[in-house]
Order: structure tokens, then sequence, then C-alpha cells
């Protein structure tokens, strides 16, 4: 691992502060890093092998069998005990890689919260190119269970997801690997469902169109424009959380659709009809294998909702007013101890 500062240790996961730099780990770290981010591009090149030697029988077969992992269920009653395991050993891995922490303002107003029954909406920012820092919460909800027994986590807590763009869980494969790591496809539905009994449900609020906002001199949020995740807050009366990610804009280099090649409008058009942002992207040796750098996910104190079936837009656009204002505030008063003073916040 990176080489650590004399400073605070994270209750919630025991990552220090003040990382510089993660040393990248060996061979087996960087092996699982690519199962994790580069089955999409493998996926990819197999596609691409495959219809370039139709119609011989072998390409055919790569194609068919492709499309039957893109349909099994990536959902059982028990999880393979091989799958879990990799899961496992893939947050594992990431924890050490960058390194990851995941620090709370207030842990205890949300694990009271979570204890009494209570649904809990953290929205986590910024998207970036992909959206790393939900390895943490992986760790935090589903593998430390050291730290899970300590903190007194019930049924409910346990099985909460991160939630993420439906196009992810169409990949064979990834498909099974994310929902393993705690993932779910994001929909209204089940965002409701599991507010209801009491669940965690961790998103990422400004999505596919905040990676075709972001900038390379600034920290950009894409979030007076959403106020679903917010009305979903309202009606089932769960706390609204905000949670910064520093490290996650660093991760990797990119390079978007945009002017002079096509006009602004037409790439946003793609990235919402295709779920998928049209970026091209790299990392450490222009793989998905992302840069070391430090991941330290900052949770802030809960924000109370009081619950409306019914809410007035007048009433969402308050509540997003509240979260967008403790979002900011939560981002200047830790930029400083994350490498950030000079990073502009941009909230569009």
């Amino acid at each position: 691992m990176g080489t650590f500062s004399p400073t605070s240790v994270s209750p919630a996961t025991g990552a220090k502060r003040g990382e510089a730099r993660g040393s990248g780990g060996g061979f087996v770290t960087h092996l699982l890093l690519f199962i994790w981010l580069g089955l999409i591009h493998i996926n990819a090149g197999v596609v691409a092998i495959a219809c370039a030697g139709l119609p011989n029988a072998g390409a055919a077969c790569a194609l068919i069998g492709l499309v039957t992992l893109a349909v099994v269920p990536r959902r059982a009653s028990t999880p393979p005990g091989w799958g879990k395991a990799l899961a496992k050993a893939v947050t594992e891995a990431a924890r050490r890689y960058f390194p990851c922490a995941l620090e709370f303002e207030d842990e205890d107003g949300y694990l009271n919260a979570a204890k009494s029954g209570r649904g809990c909406l953290i929205g986590l920012e910024p998207h970036g190119v992909l959206p790393l820092s939900i390895i943490s919460f992986a760790w935090y909800f589903i593998y430390d269970e050291e730290g899970m027994k300590r903190r007194g986590f019930n049924v409910a807590t346990r099985q909460s997801r991160a939630l993420a763009s439906s196009a992810i869980f169409k990949v064979p494969f990834v498909r099974h690997l994310w929902t393993w790591l705690g993932l779910d496809p994001i929909s209204r539905g089940g965002m409701i469902r599991m507010l209801r009994d009491g669940k965690t449900c961790v998103i990422i609020p400004g999505g596919v169109a905040e990676c075709m906002a972001m900038e390379k001199d600034a920290e950009t949020l894409y979030l007076k424009k959403r106020f679903g995740f917010v009305k979903v807050a309202i009606q089932t009366g769960a706390d609204l959380v905000p949670a910064y990610t520093f490290g996650q804009t660093r991760t990797y280099g990119y390079w978007r659709l945009g002017p002079p090649l096509v006009p602004k409008s037409v790439a946003n058009w793609i990235g919402k009809m295709f779920a998928f942002a049209p970026i091209v992207f790299w990392g450490k040796w222009f793989t998905p294998i992302p840069y070391a750098v430090p991941l330290v996910t900052v949770v802030g104190k809960p924000i109370p909702v009081t619950q409306n079936p019914n809410p007035s837009r007048e009433e969402v656009a308050s509540k997003l007013d509240e979260f967008i204002e403790a979002m900011t505030s939560l981002y200047e008063r830790n930029k400083k101890a994350h490498g950030y003073e000079d990073a502009k916040l941009v909230v569009c």
C-alpha cells in the first residue's frame, strides 16, 4: 500500500487518511481489477472477433454463448460460493490498490436510523468516468463481517444495495459479478421497495448526464434537475444523505464525443438513448485498470425527511436545494484534507 501520514483511522473501514498515492499492488491485484473493470472490453472483443469469423461454427457458438449468459438470471436465492469469493477478492484488491477509505461525519446518526427501520438514500457524487468508489460500500455492507457485527447491522441493513445504470446488467457475466458486488439496476419501483423495507440505497444522482457535463478543470455535479430521487425519499420518508468521493475524477484519462466532431446535443442524445456516455477512457498502461489514486468517500450527516406520499413540486424542489447545499458544504469542509483545496466545484 501507499505511504500513510500519521492521521486518523476510519472506524468504518480501518483505512487511514492522508495517503499520497496507492502503490498499485502486484499481479493478482491487477488481474482482479481487470476482471472487475475489463470484462466489458473482453465482451466487445469477443463479439467483434466472432462477427468477423461468421459463418464459422466456432464464431456462431461464441455469439450464442454470450447471448445465453446475457439472459441467465443474475440473482439466485443463494449466490454461488465461487461468485461471492470472487466478488470479495475484487473488493479487497480494490481497497488495497487505490487505497479506499469510507468516512462518516455522523455514523451513529446513520446507524440509529437504520436500526429503527428507517430507509436511507445515500446520494454519492461525483460519477466520474466510472463510479469506482461504490466498492467501499460493497465492503461496508457485504464483506466486512467483523465490522457489520460491531455496528449491529440488522437483516435489512445487510441487504442494502447500490443502484447503477440498467445497461450494465445487460452485459454477459458483468451483470453477475456486479450483482455479487452489491449492485442492482436502478429503478424507481426498486428504490421505493428497498426504502420502505428499511434498507439503504446508494445511488449516483448525476448519472450519465454528469459524465456528459464533467470538465477536466473542475469537479462537476449534475444535480439541479435531479428531482426523482428526492421525490422517492419524501414518498418513503427515507433520510437523504450526501456523500462525496475525493479522487474519483482522477482515476482515468478520457476523451468524450462532442464538438467539433458532433454537436453536444447529439452526444447527449447518444448518452441518454444508450444509458452509456460516449467516452473513450484509459488508465494504467492505457488499460481499463484505473490509476492508483486514493479514493476517500466522506459520508455526510443525514438530512431528515418528512414522509408525504404525494409531495408537491415545490416541496421536492426545496428538499433538492437542501441536498445540494449539504453536498456543497460537505465538499468545502473536506476538500483541503484530501488535496482539493484548489479544485472548483460546479453544480449544474
